[in-house]
C-alpha cells in the first residue's frame, strides 16, 4: 500500500471510516474546528463522513441509539470544558451498557500547560484526561505523538471490537503534524468449538435431576435468531425463563416457559419464581449482566450459575469474571451467546437433559390488582395495551427515565416480537433517551422510532427539538408535573417526612407549543383516550415530520414495582 502523508485529522478521520464509523454528532467550537473541516453537514443517505449538529447533552447519547438501530458504531464530538462534560453523560451510559461508540475531543496541548489556556485542560485546569481515565483507564488515547499514532489507533480499534467506547483527545498542534495513512487489519475471531463443547457437557452433567431457571440480558440482541434460541433451552431444559429490562429483546413473547421481566417493573410471576431460588437449583445466564435493576443488588443463591457471555471484560464484570455476582459455584464463558446456546439445543436433542421440569408459565403474569388513575388522567394501562398491539413491524421504542420505564413492562408483560425496546437505564441520565431515539434515526430513517419521556426528562433537552424536527421521531409525553420515578418510592423511604420536603414537584408547561415553535406536529391525548385510534392514524402516515403526543398521566397511579426502593 502506498503511505499517503496527510495531517493527523483527516487520518484518523479516514481510519475511522474504513471501520464503518463516519457518522458524528455534537458541535463546532474553537478545539473541533480542525477536525469539522473534513466532514460534510449531515443529508439523509449520504455515504460521505458527515455531522449532524446538535447540542452536546443528546448528542452524547446519538451513538447508542445508532448502535442499538443498527449494530454499527457512530461518533460523538464535542470540545473541551463544559461540553465534554455533557457530552461524557451518554458516554457513562456507552460504558455501563457495552456499546461500541468513539467520542472525540480536543485538549490544550502541552506546550501551554502553564499559559491558562482558554478551556485549560491541563493538570491545573479540568485535567480532564486523567478523569477519563478514572472511567475510562483502558480506551482512552491521547493523541499527541505522530510516532505513536499507529499503535494508538490499532488499540482503539481492539477497544471497539470488544464493545467498549473509545475516547480519542485531540492535541491539535501534533495532529496537524503529517502522520501516515493507516491500513486496516481485522484480527480473525477466536475458535471456541473446544470450549463450547466443554461448557455444554458441564452443563448437561450439572442439571441432572435439578431445576433450571434461564436469566436472559441484552447482550445478545444483535444476534440472529436469539429469540428462537432461547425459547429452544428453555424448551430443552424445561426451564423457567425471566429476563432483564431489555433482555426482553432476546425472548420469543411465545416461549411457554416465559414468566416476564423480573425486579424493576418485574412481573408478579416472574418476582415469585425468582424469589424461591434455592442452592438446589441452577441458574444458566444468557447475556445478562447482574445489575440493580435485574437481581436487587443480590447473589444469585443458585448452587450452580452458568453464565455465557460474548463481551470480554463486560460492564458487570470484575477481572473478567461474575462471581462476585454468585452465592456459590461459577461456571463461565465467553463466546458468542448464539453459538453457545445452539450448541446446547443440539446437545439436548442428541441426548435429552434429565432436568427436573418447571411447570409452563400462566397466560398471565401479574396477580396485583391495579387502581383505576383519578379523574383527568389517562388509564396508563390501557396506553401501553394499546401500543403494544399497535406498533409497527422494525420499529424501535426507547423509554426515558421516567413511570414508562417501570411500567411499559409490567402492563405489556411479554415482548413484542416486531420491535427493539429499550431503555439505558444503567446510568439513569434523565433526559439521555432524545438522543438515543436521534441516534436510532439518524441510523435507520426507514425505521419508525418512538419514545417514552417524562416531563422532568424534557427538562435537559427541550432546546433541541428543532435540530430533530424533520427525523419523524414520535415522542409520547407523560406530562404529571412530578418527578413521579422518585415521588411514587419517597412515602417508603422517608415515611415521616412532610410531603411538601419531597422537592418531587414541577411547574406545567405548554410542551405542545413548545413543540410547534420548533417545527414539530402536536397532539394532546384526551384522558378519556377517545381521540387515541386518530393520533395513532396521524402517527402511522406522517412518516418525515416528528411528532410529540402529551399524555395526561396520574403520578399516584402504581403500575409496575420499583424494589430499588427497599435500597434507599
Amino acid at each position: 500500500m502506498t503511505m499517503v502523508k496527510q495531517d493527523g485529522f483527516k487520518t484518523l478521520i479516514d481510519y475511522l471510516s474504513l471501520l464503518g464509523i463516519d457518522s458524528y454528532a455534537g458541535v463546532t467550537g474553537g478545539g473541533v474546528v480542525h477536525y469539522l473541516k473534513y466532514l460534510t453537514p449531515y443529508q439523509p443517505a449520504q455515504q460521505a463522513a458527515s455531522l449532524f449538529t446538535i447540542s452536546e447533552y443528546p448528542a452524547g447519547f446519538i451513538p447508542l441509539g445508532h448502535y442499538l438501530a443498527t449494530g454499527k458504531v457512530s461518533a460523538a464530538i464535542a470540545t473541551t470544558g463544559a461540553a465534554t462534560k455533557l457530552l461524557s453523560c451518554g458516554l457513562s451510559d456507552a460504558k455501563l451498557h457495552d456499546i461500541p461508540s468513539v467520542y472525540i475531543f480536543p485538549v490544550s496541548t502541552i506546550l501551554h500547560t502553564e499559559d491558562s489556556a482558554l478551556q485549560d485542560s491541563s493538570v491545573y485546569g479540568s485535567n480532564i484526561v486523567q478523569q477519563l481515565l478514572a472511567e475510562f483507564p483502558q480506551q482512552v488515547f491521547l493523541l499527541d505523538n505522530p510516532f505513536t499514532f499507529a499503535n494508538q489507533l490499532e488499540l482503539a480499534k481492539q477497544s471497539l471490537l470488544s464493545r467498549k467506547p473509545v475516547i480519542f483527545l485531540l492535541d491539535n498542534e501534533k495532529m496537524a503534524l503529517p502522520v501516515n495513512h493507516l491500513p486496516v487489519n481485522i484480527a480473525d475471531p477466536q475458535d471456541k468449538t473446544a470450549e463450547i463443547a466443554e461448557f455444554v457437557q458441564l452443563l448437561q452433567e450439572t442439571v441432572k435431576d435439578r431445576r433450571v431457571l434461564l436469566l436472559v440480558g441484552e447482550a445478545g440482541l444483535h444476534e440472529p435468531k436469539i429469540r428462537q434460541l432461547t425459547t429452544a433451552v428453555s424448551q430443552a431444559l424445561q426451564a423457567a425463563t425471566v429476563w432483564s429490562m431489555n433482555g426482553g429483546n432476546c425472548v420469543e413473547s411465545s416461549n411457554p416457559y416465559g414468566y416476564g421481566y423480573i425486579s424493576f417493573g418485574g412481573n408478579d410471576q416472574a418476582l415469585d419464581i425468582w424469589a424461591s431460588v434455592n442452592q438446589e437449583d441452577v441458574v444458566l445466564c444468557i447475556g445478562i449482566t447482574p445489575d440493580e435493576y435485574t437481581t436487587d443488588l443480590k447473589k444469585i443463591p443458585a448452587g450452580d450459575v452458568f453464565f455465557i457471555t460474548g463481551i470480554e471484560n463486560a460492564y458487570g464484570q470484575i477481572r473478567g469474571s461474575y462471581q462476585h455476582s454468585v452465592q456459590h459455584q461459577l461456571h463461565q464463558i465467553c463466546a458468542s451467546v448464539s453459538q453457545v446456546l445452539e450448541a446446547v439445543v443440539t446437545a439436548g436433542k442428541e441426548a435429552p437433559f434429565s432436568t427436573q421440569a418447571c411447570p409452563v408459565a400462566p397466560e398471565n403474569l401479574n396477580n396485583r390488582q391495579l387502581l383505576a388513575p383519578q379523574r383527568g388522567y389517562a388509564d396508563m394501562v390501557e396506553v401501553y395495551q394499546r401500543l403494544y398491539h399497535w406498533w409497527q413491524p422494525n420499529s424501535v421504542v426507547i423509554s426515558d427515565v421516567c413511570l414508562a420505564y417501570k411500567d411499559y413492562q409490567y402492563v405489556t408483560q411479554r415482548p413484542n416480537e416486531l420491535i427493539t425496546y429499550f431503555a439505558f437505564y444503567r446510568g439513569s441520565a434523565m433526559g439521555g433517551a432524545f438522543g438515543a431515539a436521534v441516534g436510532a434515526k439518524l441510523a435507520a430513517p426507514d425505521k419508525r422510532v418512538y419514545l417514552f419521556s417524562g416531563d422532568g426528562c424534557f427538562r435537559l433537552y427541550g432546546g433541541s427539538l428543532n435540530e430533530a424536527k424533520d427525523l419523524g421521531i414520535v415522542l409520547f409525553l407523560l406530562d404529571n408535573h412530578t418527578y413521579s420515578i422518585v415521588a411514587q418510592g419517597l412515602p417508603a423511604i422517608l415515611p415521616s417526612v412532610e410531603p411538601e420536603r419531597f422537592h418531587d414537584r414541577l411547574d406545567g408547561i405548554d410542551y405542545g407549543k413548545m413543540a410547534e415553535a420548533s417545527g414539530w406536529l402536536s397532539y394532546s391525548l384526551l384522558a378519556d383516550l377517545s381521540n387515541f385510534e386518530e393520533i395513532l392514524a396521524e402517527i402511522a402516515q406522517t412518516k418525515h415530520r416528528s411528532i410529540l403526543v402529551t399524555i395526561p398521566v396520574d403520578p399516584e397511579q402504581v403500575l409496575g414495582q420499583n424494589p430499588r426502593v427497599r435500597n434507599l
